[in-house]
């Protein structure tokens, strides 16, 4: 008795081969990631977002369109702030996520042997991604 269709999830990935993943290169990703962050972006991030938490003058009287706007524009800032400092928070929890995969498999043959559920699990611990 052969599976339904629609129990052999999509077309496209019915065919899927093994994954291989290169563990130097993504030790290297990991260093250079982390190191681009922590060197090139954070040291701005901090300025950017010191100077968005800004206090703002206050609209003058009935000026209704210019109070909406600030209330808009606050909203905005909020929002690009939050962007910039989760940038880091995700940036180096893949980063470590990726140093982790690497160290648990160095010893591994030329191609790892480290299976997808090993990849997710590290990517989980990190916090790079939310558990499903």
């Amino acid at each position: 008795m052969a599976i339904p269709d629609d129990d052999l999830g999509p077309a496209w990935l019915r065919d899927y081969g093994r994954i291989e993943a290169d563990i130097e290169a993504m030790s290297a990703f990991a260093r250079a990631l982390i190191a681009e962050i922590q060197d090139n972006y954070v040291p701005h991030a901090t300025r950017v977002i010191a100077d968005m938490e800004a206090e703002h003058p206050r609209p003058a009287g009935d000026f209704r369109e210019h109070a909406r706007f600030l209330a808009e524009h606050e909203t905005a800032m909020r929002a690009a702030t939050d962007n910039v400092y989760w940038y880091v928070q995700a940036g180096n929890r893949l980063g470590n996520a990726a140093a982790e995969i690497s160290t648990r498999y160095a010893d591994a043959d030329a191609f790892s042997a480290a299976q997808t559920h090993d990849v997710r699990e590290a990517l989980e611990a990190s916090g790079a991604t939310e558990a499903r």
